[in-house]
């Protein structure tokens, strides 16, 4: 396939989004492949492109990826000349340890930094928001994924 990545390189976008998750073993739809393995690049190089395409000052990068990766998309972001804004981690269900995803906003960097990615855990945990819980412990949607699902028009079973 033809590579048209070239074609939008001088336009800039105000919201760009897309979602790199890697879970579970290797897709047999070519059509979803893409979005859930690394084959046409990580996080970072997804942060890479956003930021290339990103209008100033308003242009946000919205990205789901796996939980697993939560300090490449940190070091991703900053490497790319973009900031995490607020981070929004999905659990898929009450009591589990660790969130399955999150959601990261990112927006440009406007102020020169230090070339050194701050470790700044206080930092950070600002930014995380509380985790969105999809299912109770009995399986049944939260009422907050509920409301979620509502915004979005999809029937709450």
């Amino acid at each position: 396939s033809e590579d048209k990545s070239s074609e939008h390189k001088d336009k800039k976008h105000e919201v760009i989004t897309s979602a790199v998750i890697q879970q579970g073993g290797m897709p047999t739809s070519m059509q979803s492949a893409p979005a859930r393995c690394e084959f046409r690049g990580g996080v970072e190089a997804y942060c890479e492109a956003a930021s290339a395409l990103l209008s100033q000052p308003n242009g946000l990068f919205v990205v789901c990826e796996n939980w697993l990766n939560d300090d490449r998309v940190w070091k991703g972001a900053h490497e790319a000349g973009l900031e995490i804004e607020c981070v929004w981690p999905v659990m898929g269900r009450a009591g589990k340890k660790d969130p399955l995803f999150a959601v990261y906003v990112m927006k440009k960097m406007f102020n020169c930094r230090s070339g050194e990615l701050s470790d700044d855990k206080t930092t950070r945990a600002g930014r995380i928001r509380p985790p969105l819980v999809v299912r109770m412990e009995n399986g049944k949607w939260t009422d907050e994924y509920a409301k979620v699902m509502k915004a979005m028009s999809i029937p709450v079973v």
